[in-house]
């Protein structure tokens, strides 16, 4: 690969590509906390734009846990909250290793579509997300995969031309925004197979 399209920094989402997660683990321990039915607040919660706008950034963490209580008349405290409704991951295995070496040789960012609780729980218990250099987030950004901007502000801080990143995620929309940007992308399926696709395109993973 020539110098001028050389890969220097290698730019990751989060779900689906360092943890899996499931929205309906908060669901059912919601229900079971204020005796309502989790496909209830399944429909309620995820049915409407209200993870979205939380999402985006339109509502803080506090402001959306007095929205999902006053759907359900309920009070369970911010405090309790904040781990019901974040700890819903489960690492991938082998993704945080690959990242590690990585890190050796390359700057690390992260871009996840996410929220203030989502964000700042994994922050609390997900090593990987402690290796990354910059952290790009939906919330503050105000824009979420694959609009342009979220993308646009990686490049914004890294002060890199789009040809010198590439963008792994494991939504082939999201690749696709990431490469109409100009980025090198691929869509995520395993550790192996990333690895594989990043040194097809350059990139040394000791």
């Amino acid at each position: 690969m020539g110098e001028e399209t050389a890969i220097r920094l290698v730019i990751s989402d989060f779900g689906g590509v360092i943890c899996t997660f499931d929205y309906r683990i908060f669901c059912e321990r919601l229900a079971r906390r204020i005796g309502r039915d989790a496909e209830e607040i399944y429909a309620a919660v995820y049915g409407s734009d209200l993870h979205a706008q939380f999402e985006q950034g339109r509502l803080t963490g506090p402001e959306y846990h007095r929205r999902v209580m006053s759907l359900f008349g309920a009070d369970v405290p911010y405090a309790e909250f904040f781990p019901m409704y974040g700890d819903i991951f489960t690492e991938i295995p082998g993704t945080c290793e690959m990242l590690r070496r990585l890190r050796t040789r390359y700057p690390l960012y992260l871009l996840s579509d996410t929220n203030e609780i989502h964000f700042g729980y994994v922050q609390q218990t997900v090593e990987a997300v402690r290796l990354f250099d910059q952290c790009i987030v939906s919330y503050e950004v105000g824009a979420m995969k694959p609009e342009p901007r979220i993308y646009q502000e990686a490049l914004r801080r890294s002060g890199l031309p789009a040809g010198a990143c590439v963008f792994i995620d494991d939504r082939a929309g999201n690749v696709e925004g990431a490469k109409r940007v100009g980025m090198h992308a691929f869509q995520f399926i395993s550790p192996e197979q990333c690895a594989a696709e990043l040194s097809r395109l350059g990139v040394k993973v000791p």
